[in-house]
């Protein structure tokens, strides 16, 4: 369900920015910092790692362009708890993606633009290890950063972001009669950039 809505906002912002005044692609690579969720007994921890995706601007006006950002990111999922993991081991690999829909606003009107903006979507995190299964969570995001351009339809972005998952947790990791269940909302800040291919006028 949610990725067949995203896949309906993806084309209705193409369909929008061929009457649009202008429509910018942008693939992106970065770096994920670590994040972790401390629970009474230890905690869950997600490893720093790199993260690539896409991101799709239409522009609404001179200063507001709606946005769609997709990353992925390939990271292990850590813990140490009290009883069942007294030093830190790594449970399993994940694989994070991240979906975000949301509007940034751009400031100035020479080549450099910096710019602020607010989204919201989901992100899944599937585990390598089937037992951990897979979890789907609202995520909110916060983003700021700069664009350069060389020419008219070309140029760099440069931003971080910081994204909310909430609830993202819900793992169970135990044996024996013994276990520990633990999830709640974390912060994930990334930064990244990429080369902006501009369209339209």
């Amino acid at each position: 369900m949610k990725k067949s809505f995203g896949l309906t906002f993806v084309l209705f912002l193409i369909s929008f920015s061929m009457n649009a005044q202008k429509f910018e692609i942008t693939p992106q690579y970065g770096y994920q910092i670590g994040s972790k969720y401390n629970y009474n007994g230890g905690y869950l921890k997600l490893d720093d790692s790199s993260q690539y995706g896409l991101t799709l601007d239409v522009s609404l006006s001179n200063d507001m362009q709606a946005e769609f950002y997709w990353a992925q990111q390939n990271t292990s999922l850590r813990i140490k708890d009290v009883i069942l993991y007294p030093k830190e081991e790594e449970l399993t690999d994940v694989v994070i993606n991240h979906y975000q829909i949301g509007a940034i606003h751009k400031f100035g009107y020479s080549d450099v633009l910096p710019f602020i903006g607010i989204s919201a979507g989901w992100s899944t995190f599937n585990a390598e290890e089937e037992r951990f299964g897979s979890i789907t969570t609202f995520t909110m995001g916060l983003t700021g950063g700069m664009k350069y351009f060389f020419t008219d339809n070309i140029g760099i972005r440069l931003q971080s972001q910081l994204l909310m998952p909430i609830n993202w947790g819900g793992v169970y990791v135990g044996g024996g009669g013994a276990g520990v269940t633990a999830g709640g909302s974390i912060l994930q800040l990334n930064f990244s950039a990429g080369l902006i291919l501009g369209f339209g006028s």
